[in-house]
């Protein structure tokens, strides 16, 4: 199988550069090890220039339709818990009432997109099925990259499948999009550098269908995207787009402790499940270089940052658009 890209990561980096090199008409290929999408916790934001990048592509609408709803205040709380005054309340507007703002706005000091609100695990299926709709993209989940080869002419790359079969794909370029333990960029031998483990801590996903409805409790903080508590755990709380859906950062030793911060901080009682929980590090890396020959870097693959925010994510989407234009 010959094209004349392969992408290595199905994360939302993998799947821009994808889309922008299909909608060029670049034949190109996508490879995951991943057999599907994973509904797991990570990035929870799309941020305005990642949307004007979205809204060049065409997709903008699609992506704004998935996420929060346009309504939903984005204000940030530091707080003790739910249920108590706010120590610091930091408002921004709604996606609504931001587009209401840039429409007001001619004088160029503002983006032509606000930020949207949207989980990783909504974003990447939605990609993932603009990429597949592409006639020049070609889209497979289950195959990991083993190894690869390059010469002056292309790059020759090994995989394996899912079911155990293995093959081969040569292209003119390759791309690893394929995250902070990067295949691609260990193979090409180039360095990380920077500050290591920073901060350890834990994240778990929740489902609480009623918690968004009935903030505010009592005196405390009104509705909003981040809540950060005042404590000595680092905690911080996050809604997710579907407003069912939250995410707990907490600096504790198990899963069992991540169940007990979760209560402490609704500090009311709810029915909620605990959906996954792991540990995550904060590291500030970037590699060496960003390339080799026809091989490039993208995303956490060649840059590993404190992700607040989505930066990394959106950082990412940069590299690709940048690569594939």
């Amino acid at each position: 199988m010959h094209t004349q890209a392969l992408i290595v990561g199905g994360g939302p980096v993998g799947l821009t550069l994808a889309i922008d090199l299909g909608m060029r008409g670049v034949r190109c290929t996508l490879i995951e090890e991943k057999e599907a999408p994973q509904f797991l916790p990570k990035m929870e934001r799309c941020n305005a220039r990642t949307m004007e990048i979205f809204r060049r592509m065409g997709i903008v609408d699609k992506v704004r339709a998935a996420g929060l709803r346009d309504d939903v205040p984005m204000d940030v709380f530091i707080i003790l818990s739910l249920a108590e005054p706010p120590l610091l309340h930091l408002p921004y507007p709604s996606v609504k009432r931001a587009r209401a703002e840039i429409r007001a706005c001619s004088d160029g000091s503002m983006p032509l997109e606000p930020y949207q609100l949207i989980s990783q695990y909504t974003l990447e299926p939605l990609l993932k099925s603009i990429a597949e709709g592409l006639r020049s993209v070609t889209v497979r989940y289950g195959c990991r990259l083993e190894s690869f080869t390059q010469d002056e002419s292309g790059v020759t790359a090994r995989v394996k499948h899912a079911n155990g079969t293995g093959g081969a794909i040569d292209a003119s370029y390759m791309v690893g999009c394929d995250g902070g333990g990067s295949t691609v960029r260990k193979q090409l031998g180039i360095k990380l550098r920077g500050e290591y483990n920073i901060l350890e801590l834990r994240q778990a996903l929740y489902r609480c269908d009623e918690l968004f409805e009935r903030i505010p409790i009592g005196n405390g903080p009104g509705k909003g995207r981040h809540y950060h508590v005042a404590d000595g755990n680092s905690t911080f709380l996050i809604m997710q787009d579907s407003t069912k859906h939250f995410t707990l950062h907490a600096l504790v030793e198990t899963d069992d402790d991540m169940k007990a911060m979760f209560e402490r901080t609704v500090a009311i009682s709810v029915k909620y499940e605990m959906l996954t929980c792991a540990p995550w590090r904060q590291n500030l890396l970037l590699a060496d270089r960003y390339r080799d020959g026809r091989v490039f870097l993208a995303g956490d693959a060649v840059h590993l940052v404190i992700p607040t925010g989505g930066l990394g994510m959106n950082s990412g989407v940069g590299d690709a658009i940048d690569l594939s234009w």
